[in-house]
């Protein structure tokens, strides 16, 4: 699901407005990374396409871009990983859905 909704959706995506609120990041985001010391592991994630954010081949417009392109994909593949939980209602098992959708949640979330 990452991969078609980063392939079908990024493209659309081609311009977005990086001073939008929506990607300023908060007090409580800002206390949070700190906590979870994010600058000392964050290198060590893997990157789809790190030539996005390579600054030898863009400028810092088209980078800051790509990564409000980026959050806006991790937020709807967030919400999507809900999806899973309207099988229950085909399957039973309510639990096991929300369980996993999410666990779902959660690695997209870090994985932003």
């Amino acid at each position: 699901m990452r991969l078609i909704i980063g392939n079908v959706i990024g493209p659309t995506l081609l311009h977005v407005d990086s001073s939008n609120k929506w990607f300023r990041q908060t007090e409580l985001e800002n206390k949070l990374y700190k906590v979870l010391q994010v600058k000392d592991w964050k290198k060590f994630l893997p990157t789809y396409d790190s030539s996005l954010f390579d600054l030898k081949i863009h400028d810092l417009d088209s980078i800051i871009n790509n990564m409000c392109q980026v959050e806006l994909i991790h937020e709807l593949v967030f919400i999507l990983s809900l999806m899973p939980i309207a099988f229950s209602l085909y399957f039973g098992d309510l639990y096991i859905f929300v369980i996993t959708s999410i666990i779902a949640m959660m690695l997209e979330n870090f994985a932003s």
